[in-house]
């Protein structure tokens, strides 16, 4: 870091476009990832930076999916918040400097077994307006996505009615927060009402939900296969044993 490309095609830096949850959230020693796409941009350089919040400058990786499109990943090394600089011909893009929150490394990754769904955590007790604000334009937001006639969408799950402790504790361990409501994809903290709307702004929350739906269904179909395969070898012994 930082790390200079040259891109070669008219000059309109408001067409980058840089997403992914790396530029949202981090934790350390673990791979931050995202992505940026200068297909519509024109010509002129891309610049990256990353540093953290003491202003050390944070190694940065960058690899070329396909013209003018990238993949960039780093790894914190301190629990701080990190701020991603994506400029293009000396104009910083949409959303640059990004704020990235950086948590430390748990002692274990936590599974929350929420692995190819979408959940959404929330309190039904909270005093707060702005929780229960937030909690209820999430819902509309989601809602309007159709999120809620999914297969892979489980029914708001409450942390603080018939949920002991020990697991609510885990919820928020995972998502380094204690503020409701909290949405996971794929077992993975997403944000809260704020972050999703940021991230509904650049369309990521879209494509977040796609991969989703995909990793839901493969995940289903290798079950049913196991299923499958179970049966299957349940009838073979039961042919032998006749």
């Amino acid at each position: 870091s930082p790390f200079n490309i040259n891109v070669r095609t008219p000059f309109n830096p408001s067409s980058v476009l840089a997403t992914g949850p790396g530029l949202m959230h981090g934790v350390v020693g673990k791979l931050s990832l995202f992505e940026v796409d200068c297909r519509a941009a024109g010509n002129g350089p891309l610049n990256i930076n990353v540093e953290d919040d003491d202003h050390n400058l944070v190694p940065v990786k960058v690899s070329e999916t396909q013209p003018n499109c990238y993949d960039v990943s780093f790894i914190p090394s301190q629990a701080l918040p990190h701020f991603v600089t994506v400029n293009y011909n000396d104009f910083n893009i949409k959303g640059s400097p990004f704020k990235v929150n950086v948590m430390a490394r748990p002692e274990k990754d936590l599974n929350l077994g929420g692995e190819g769904k979408i959940r959404v955590y929330y309190s039904t007790t909270t005093s707060s307006e702005k929780v229960r604000h937030n909690c209820r334009f999430l819902q509309t937001l989601l809602e309007r996505k159709k999120v809620h006639l999914r297969e892979d969408f489980e029914p708001w799950i409450p942390v603080d009615i018939g949920m002991d402790r020990e697991e609510r504790n885990r919820i928020f361990e995972k998502a380094g927060v204690r503020m409701t409501p909290m949405l996971f994809i794929d077992d993975q903290y997403v944000g809260n009402f704020d972050d999703v709307v940021e991230l509904d702004e650049i369309g990521e929350l879209d494509r977040l939900l796609s991969y989703c739906a995909l990793k839901y269904r493969n995940l289903k179909t290798i079950e049913e296969a196991r299923k499958a395969d179970e049966l299957f070898r349940r009838q073979q012994a039961a042919e032998l044993e006749q």
